[in-house]
């Protein structure tokens, strides 16, 4: 008897719950975009279609890595292409939020209550997605957990989010005595410590006889333990609590250091990590900023950006758009790379933790503004007395071209990359990485119309047009090639082109990928007619010519072929590059040396 009695309190107290743990699923569905969309079997642009669905259908997206979804559809399940899905959640959605700047630490709440549990803590401003509004407190979701801030505690002013590659996940782990104690390359160890009292804690920082370094981490310490402490004090009295902050100091080159401070504090169950980079000029005793790294910060910006699905695992999880110098801000120097620390909850989902992000001086050391030995040997020069070659891909950008954009990226070769302006916009992160990347957008026309046949009015609309387009979504990049269409020119593109100061890119090696489809066959072409000086036709729609590409590209820097852009590769005409003229390719007789 009285266990029946028991088993139905048991089930009348999960009937009493279901409904509520319910209600805080998150369950994601996702409409398909753009035209139709096929469903492959792996994730993977090569992999077998299981069906194609038209624009508009509803998918249930099981998994998402930012590039693919795993969905359903009715009974088939497999794979689509995360860009060409409009994904949804099942709960209210009011906008996006950042919590307000203080001295406190940011509590969010269980329920709408302050003596309601505290089920996260976060020592710096928190983004998050505003689900509703309840007698003075916002609902709201970081990562996948639920939780309440108090209305004042909240900026309603769209949050910045976004993500970063390489990324190394320290939750957990971001022990400073465990990872960074041999690391002191430079500075004395100062300590200090506090054992006799129930909130205690130790400290170890670098003097490093500079005074701007010296006294931003002195400040810096004094404000963290202030604000635990208080934090203790508030919620925590007479139960123990614990600060520790350690160190990593870096010597990078005769010239540069870099410092990073790590604090944790553990109080109450909840654990709380805070950082403080310090980038220093020995030379001149300053402490560097983002501004004083790099001369330009959109590339580093950019990869943080475009790859936000090597840590976005969640789909419409919040952490999305373009992404923001403040990210910068806890910038470190690494002999490796420029290492970018993104706080718990800042930039991306607090059940996500700490991120550390590097970025290789490889890809960014033409941005640096450091006078570095390590740095500028990464910095690419093109030597014209050595052989170069001019890929090129047209109709353009399709999913396709991030295949060819990693393996020119990973060989460090650049190509140039004539777009249809039409497709531009519904592939704006493509295009604004190639720019990035330092690759060349070209014009392919609007809607590849042959301008022969064209009037002079509307040859100018379909490249201005596409020009127009290039420049809004990459913020101000000025095309100057033009691929028409078929190859077809006649004196009105010409003098088009002249007027609008742009060069016209013809061939020389045409792949016939387009007509072939096949991956050994376009490969074939490309090593067969490789040559100094030679523009080569190829297609970035097709995954055949992406996988001859990942074949050739390797092999073609071992025979030491420079792999440039088409306006590169005209740079070093003895004559100069004439806006209005056709180029099919660069005679070496014509290749000035200096």
């Amino acid at each position: 008897m009285k266990r029946r009695l028991a088993l139905a309190l048991v089930a009348i107290l999960l009937i009493c719950l279901f409904p509520a743990a319910l209600g805080d699923e998150i369950t994601f569905t996702g409409t398909v975009t753009g035209g139709s969309l096929n469903m492959r079997k792996e994730p993977s642009s090569g992999a077998k279609v299981v069906s194609t669905y038209k624009n508009g259908t509803e998918v249930t997206v099981l998994e998402n890595d930012g590039t693919w979804c795993k969905v359903q559809v009715g009974s088939k399940t497999g794979y689509m292409m995360t860009q060409y899905l409009n994904i949804t959640a099942n709960y209210p959605h009011l906008g996006w939020g950042r919590s307000i700047e203080t001295d406190a630490l940011v509590n969010i709440h269980s329920l709408p209550d302050f003596y309601s549990e505290i089920i996260y803590k976060s020592a710096s401003p928190l983004s998050f997605e505003l689900v509703e509004k309840i007698n003075g407190w916002y609902k709201i979701r970081f990562g996948n957990q639920f939780g309440y801030l108090p209305v004042e505690m909240v900026s309603t002013v769209n949050g910045e989010f976004s993500a970063g590659i390489a990324a190394e996940d320290l939750t957990g782990a971001l022990r400073a005595t465990d990872l960074y104690s041999a690391l002191r390359e430079c500075g004395n160890p100062r300590t200090m410590e506090r054992t006799d009292h129930t909130f205690t804690y130790s400290v170890t920082w670098p003097d490093t006889g500079i005074p701007a370094a010296d006294d931003l981490m002195s400040n810096w310490i004094q404000k963290t333990l202030n604000q635990y402490e208080a934090d203790y004090n508030t919620y925590y009295p007479g139960a123990k609590a614990h600060c520790r902050i350690e160190y990593q100091a870096l010597q990078i080159d005769q010239r540069y250091q870099s410092i990073l401070l790590m604090a944790e504090y553990q109080a109450g169950g909840l654990r709380t990590d805070s950082i403080l980079t310090v980038n220093l000029d020995t030379a001149t005793g300053a402490v560097l900023d983002a501004a004083s790294l790099l001369k330009d910060a959109g590339k580093a910006l950019f990869i943080l950006e475009t790859e936000i699905s090597d840590i976005m695992k969640t789909p419409t999880d919040g952490y999305t758009g373009k992404a923001n110098e403040s990210m910068l801000r806890n910038a470190l120097l690494t002999r490796d790379g420029l290492c970018i620390y993104l706080p718990a909850g800042m930039y991306l989902p607090s059940s996500l933790g700490l991120k550390r992000i590097l970025i290789p001086w490889a890809q960014i050391a033409e941005s640096a503004a450091l006078d570095s030995p390590l740095i500028s040997q990464y910095i690419r020069t093109i030597d014209p007395t050595k052989p170069m070659i001019a890929l090129t891909f047209d109709d353009g950008p399709s999913e396709q071209t991030t295949r060819i954009l990693d393996v020119l990226d990973q060989y460090g070769g650049k190509a140039t990359f004539c777009v249809q302006g039409i497709n531009v916009e519904k592939h704006a992160d493509i295009v604004r990485r190639a720019v990035a990347g330092g690759h060349e957008i070209a014009s392919h026309t609007w809607n590849h119309k042959k301008l022969t046949e064209l009037s002079v009015a509307n040859i100018r609309s379909q490249l201005q047009r596409t020009n127009d387009i290039v420049k809004k979504v990459t913020d101000g990049y000025e095309i100057k090639v033009l691929r028409p269409p078929y190859g077809s020119v006649n004196k009105n593109v010409r003098t088009v082109c002249a007027e609008m100061d742009m060069v016209i890119a013809h061939w020389k090696l045409d792949t016939l990928d387009w007509d072939t489809r096949s991956t050994s066959k376009t490969y074939r072409a490309i090593m067969k007619g490789a040559q100094n000086g030679v523009i080569v036709l190829c297609h970035d729609l097709y995954s055949s010519t992406a996988g001859a590409i990942e074949q050739a590209v390797p092999e073609l820097v071992a025979k030491g072929y420079q792999l440039v852009t088409v306006s590169e590769l005209l740079s070093f005409h003895k004559d100069g590059a004439q806006p209005g003229t056709v180029y099919a390719y660069l005679d070496p007789q014509n290749i000035r040396a200096d």
